[in-house]
């Protein structure tokens, strides 16, 4: 019976595509991304070491660029949009105690991101859509370490670790890894060709890895968020039976 039914949607849909005339388009679009990766803190410092400090991510802004391909029906006010894009995301993570130790830790990585969209237009020209991607990570160990612990200790006789030493240690631990999101996105597309648009990602799994170490770094659940604002120009294909 599931079999049927399956068949039978494959039928209909197929059947509401053939209908009508397909525009197809391609283009390119480029904007700017703010993201942050949760859970970091719990990484670095586990709960119930010590007190007396802060330990706060704060996101990071970063640019997006990508090729489209669109293929939309009228009749039905829907398209499909595949994609592969390139985007800089990350976190920075601050520190600071009550000794007057700080540091801060930026995680910068740099991801493809590859992908598709369902469009719904409510209106001509404006959309909403949905869909899955996966970031591939380009940049795994992309980690940056500053403090101020030499000139607040260095005359006390206390030692602390160079920054050099203590950012080896931070890539040698933690990787950023590849991950799936999903992706809410709304925007108007103009006659003219252009567009403009917003997005929302969710993540959807780790986006990081705390490998085998002997400086409590612990594993947890990572995920990467992040919104975006971006402005797109597109081309119609001159031979649609191509497609």
């Amino acid at each position: 019976m599931k079999k049927i039914i399956l068949l039978l949607l494959l039928v209909s849909t197929k059947s509401l595509f053939a209908q009508g005339d397909r525009e197809i388009t391609y283009g390119f679009f480029a904007g700017g991304i703010y993201s942050k990766m949760s859970n970091l803190p719990d990484v670095i410092v586990p709960k119930g070491i010590y007190q007396g400090y802060s330990l706060e991510e704060e996101g990071k802004f970063g640019a997006t660029t990508g090729f489209v391909i669109n293929w939309k029906y009228p009749y039905a006010n829907v398209a499909i949009q595949t994609e592969v894009s390139y985007s800089m995301q990350g976190t920075d993570l601050n520190y600071k105690d009550n000794k007057g130790l700080q540091y801060k830790m930026t995680f910068g990585y740099s991801y493809i991101n590859v992908g598709a969209s369902f469009k719904y237009y409510p209106i001509e020209g404006f959309y909403v859509g949905v869909g899955p991607y996966v970031g591939f990570n380009l940049d795994s160990n992309n980690i940056k370490y500053t403090s101020n612990a030499q000139q607040v200790f260095g005359n006390s006789g206390v030692y602390f670790e160079p920054d050099a030493n203590v950012q080896k240690v931070l890539k040698e631990s933690l990787t950023g890894k590849n991950y799936f999101y999903g992706m809410l996105s709304a925007g108007y597309e103009f006659s003219s060709n252009l567009s403009v648009g917003a997005r929302y990602t969710l993540g959807l799994t780790d986006a990081l890895t705390t490998e085998e170490n002997g400086h409590r770094y612990s594993e947890n659940k990572n995920k990467m968020n992040s919104i975006s604002l971006i402005i797109g120009y597109s081309f119609d294909f001159d031979d649609l039976g191509n497609f």
